[in-house]
């Protein structure tokens, strides 16, 4: 009875709303049907259908939808977002019941769709991105046909292609790829330019700069899939005497190959430098400090790092050449200039589990010359092991190395009777003096 008397209100709406609809309308008049007719039976769908959808009974709108699509498919933009939903919905029943012909046949009302929507409403750069994306999601033996569609809304948006089509015009381009219809060049060189997109967004688009974010991880996952450094280098060094003077595509190359972890090629070294002398940066001297770094050049390489760090106008990204200076200046032994790099890293990233190693290994091997006898000379390894501990416990990806380390520092307590004979027991607060090293720790030794 319920049901009778929603479609009986509906139905009595719809006949009252005729010639207010058409009244409201001047510029289409035939925007609710061609004929008199056709609006009566317009009104009711939209009426019948958008109380059933307001219902979320999807069953019972749908046939008073598709009656208002052909009927009067330019009275309403939520037909299109509405019946999208609806007709997704009955894809995903039909793939669970495992009805192939059915849900073929939704699929082919879903493309449909997008093209009655662009002709009835435009904006036809954003309707064919996710067009493109559903001819993927569905339609994958045809990868060629739905990167058609994807790279014409590519051109139509620019900035503004949504990350959900930038993720998968580069996944039909690794299909294509994968049928032999396109090549591994063609796919490594789409990648910097969807990647384009992708930074554009996380500058610029605060809104969805969080989704653009993800959008660039699964971008940069399959992207891994296919690039290796030997077919970066290969494809790139051709094409670097055309790079070099180029500021932007120099960036890019870097970033590629800094991803891959390709930063011990010469290719990167000399992009580094190229873009240096086109454009001193942050960017380009921290290029070159990693060059440095790859090669041993130690020295070389903190100056860059150093460099880098008074270019960067924003102190929050340099936290890379803060550990990688670190690591360059504990391998030349300058532990407390290591020790002040791994802090600055610390207060960028407070759970950087490099940070407080590297921390741990300047008390460790640089605590000898804070003491003439044999106890407190490797007093150093008792505060190495807190900051190993600290790395454990801050950061998981680094557990692994970190209860390496824990173990080489207690290798390298001293024997119990070396700190018994200066009065220093297991267990017992200890408190550095009269050094550049700091803090208070715990006695512990090596029975």
């Amino acid at each position: 009875m319920k049901k009778m008397r929603v479609l009986g209100i509906a139905v009595l709406m719809a006949l009252f709303s005729v010639s207010a609809f058409a009244q409201d309308d001047d510029s289409d008049p035939k925007k609710y049907g061609a004929t008199p007719e056709d609006s009566l039976a317009c009104i009711q769908a939209l009426s019948l259908y958008g109380e059933f959808y307001k219902q979320d009974n999807y069953k019972d709108a749908f046939p008073h939808w598709r009656k208002a699509v052909l009927t009067c498919p330019g009275s309403s933009l939520n037909l299109y977002i509405r019946g999208a939903k609806m007709v997704e919905e009955k894809i995903d029943t039909y793939e669970k019941a495992e009805e192939t012909e059915k849900m073929e046949a939704m699929v082919d009302t879903l493309l449909w769709l997008y093209d009655l929507r662009i002709e009835n409403f435009g904006d036809e750069g954003k309707v064919l991105g996710q067009k493109g994306v559903d001819m993927m999601k569905y339609r994958k033996d045809d990868p060629a046909a739905a990167f058609e569609v994807l790279n014409k809304s590519f051109d139509l948006e620019g900035n503004d292609f949504s990350p959900a089509a930038v993720v998968y015009m580069f996944l039909a381009k690794y299909y294509m790829y994968a049928k032999k219809l396109a090549t591994k060049q063609e796919l490594i060189e789409l990648y910097p330019v969807l990647s384009e997109v992708v930074e554009y967004n996380l500058k610029n688009n605060e809104k969805y700069g969080s989704i653009y974010e993800k959008s660039g991880d699964n971008l940069e996952k399959y992207f891994a899939k296919v690039a290796e450094c030997p077919d970066l280098i290969e494809l790139y060094t051709p094409k670097f005497d055309e790079l070099k003077s180029d500021a932007d595509k120099l960036k890019s190359l870097l970033s590629i190959l800094s991803k891959r972890g390709c930063d011990d090629e010469d290719l990167y070294l000399n992009a580094a430098i190229a873009l240096n002398e086109i454009e001193p940066d942050a960017a380009a001297s921290y290029g070159i400090a990693i060059g440095k770094l790859k090669r041993e050049k130690y020295e070389e390489a903190i100056s860059y790092f150093k460099k880098s760090i008074e270019l960067q106008e924003d102190n929050s990204e340099n936290y890379n050449a803060y550990i990688n200076m670190a690591r360059a200046q504990l391998i030349s032994k300058q532990y407390q200039s290591a020790n002040t790099s791994a802090r600055k890293a610390l207060e960028i990233n407070a759970n950087s589990g490099d940070a407080y190693i590297i921390i741990g290994d300047t008390y460790g091997y640089g605590g000898k010359s804070c003491s003439d006898n044999g106890c407190e000379q490797k007093a150093g390894w008792w505060l190495a092991y807190d900051y190993y501990a600290k790395a454990k416990g801050a950061d998981p990806e680094v557990a692994e190395k970190a209860d390496k380390k824990l173990g080489q520092a207690k290798s390298q307590f001293p024997k119990k009777e070396d700190c018994f004979f200066y009065g220093l027991t297991d267990g017992q607060s200890y408190t550095f003096e009269g050094c550049w090293i700091t803090g208070t720790t715990t006695v512990r030794t090596n029975n």
